[in-house]
């Protein structure tokens, strides 16, 4: 009697710890379109997660949050390993996709070296996870203590998604056109033509918010769009105001000086990204730098030095950490 009194009071204790627990985890969704995840607060840039991509929270300190990237990573792009107490390396030469399903939409990109907990294994996927940190500004978090959102009645038709709609798949057209509207029974947009692809990224009763890729000329961009851009921020008032322009998009004429890999000490940069040096659109501001991603690497190879170039680009920071210079991700060439 008194083992069995014993067990039960054990089992009640674990229930009482482990519930609060499980009740108070939060999770957070990236709001631009891309933003860097972190070894430390402040420290070296390990990742670039994708906007809308959802991440367990681990605590906060100050501005920044520590949180828990988890995914489904092509298995033939990593190894084993026991650096540092991970059990992962990812070995794929420029870096491979983190997945939120396998096959399904990417929500990261991991450089080649980059260390992972190996979670589970499913034929040619691996299911991984990596706690590291993000500022606050990029994510949208849950209020102290709010309470999980309703899940509304079970069994209600309307909120039950459909597997096959499931968010982060990848699905195609049926034989027939169909609308793409601006909201649930909103005004049409455009015609999707029949077996165009699109990825499912959120389900609401019987629509689902959809993203469609593509390419357009850019002579065919309208001018509202580049009117919009910040054509009058100079870099240095991205020094003096760092936070305040952070993923905002500017369009500037730039002089290019160099084609430059970053170092490990460049913490605002992945290790051994490709960077751009250049001189400010006022040549009396100074320098900056425009991060470059794979596709255009090649066009930026095919430039010479002190030529000038127009360039569209995202205020990575106006102030980088080691050199005080501001950071853009280069968007286009024009």
């Amino acid at each position: 009697m008194f083992r069995f009194l014993l067990t039960l009071g054990i089992l009640l204790c674990l229930a009482s710890a482990l519930g609060p627990a499980q009740a108070s985890a939060q999770t957070a969704r990236v709001r631009p379109e891309q933003a860097m995840f972190r070894q430390t607060a402040d420290g070296r840039r390990l990742a670039g997660v994708m906007q809308g991509t959802s991440l367990a929270v681990v605590g906060r300190q100050g501005d920044w949050v520590e949180v828990t990237l988890q995914g489904w990573i092509w298995s033939r792009s990593v190894a084993a390993t026991d650096r540092n107490g991970f059990s992962l390396i990812v070995t794929a030469t420029g870096g491979e996709n983190l997945r939120d399903e396998p096959g399904g939409r990417i929500s990261a990109r991991l450089l080649q070296g980059f260390l992972l907990h190996q979670v589970e294994s499913r034929g040619q996927w691996t299911r991984v996870r990596r706690t590291g940190w993000m500022q606050q500004s990029v994510l949208n978090l849950p209020s102290p203590g709010a309470a999980p959102a309703p899940t509304g009645p079970a069994g209600a038709a309307g909120d039950r998604p459909d597997p096959v709609v499931a968010e982060g798949r990848a699905l195609t057209t049926g034989e027939s056109s169909i609308h793409l509207r601006a909201a649930p029974e909103g005004d049409s947009l455009a015609a999707v033509a029949p077996g165009t692809n699109l990825t499912v990224l959120e389900r609401r009763n019987r629509w689902a918010r959809v993203r469609l890729e593509g390419w357009v000329l850019t002579s065919e961009l309208t001018s509202p769009e580049l009117d919009s851009l910040l054509v009058d921020v100079s870099a240095a008032a991205l020094r003096a105001n760092p936070d305040q322009y952070q993923g905002e998009r500017v369009r500037w004429e730039v002089q290019f000086i160099s084609l430059e890999r970053a170092e490990a000490v460049r913490t605002d940069f992945f290790e051994g990204e490709r960077f751009i040096l250049a001189r400010a659109p006022d040549p009396a501001e100074g320098f900056v730098y425009l991060a470059i991603p794979s596709e255009l690497v090649a066009d930026v190879e095919a430039l010479l030095p002190l030529e000038m170039i127009e360039v569209l680009a995202q205020v990575r920071t106006g102030r980088s950490a080691l050199m005080g210079v501001p950071v853009l991700d280069l968007l286009a060439i024009f």
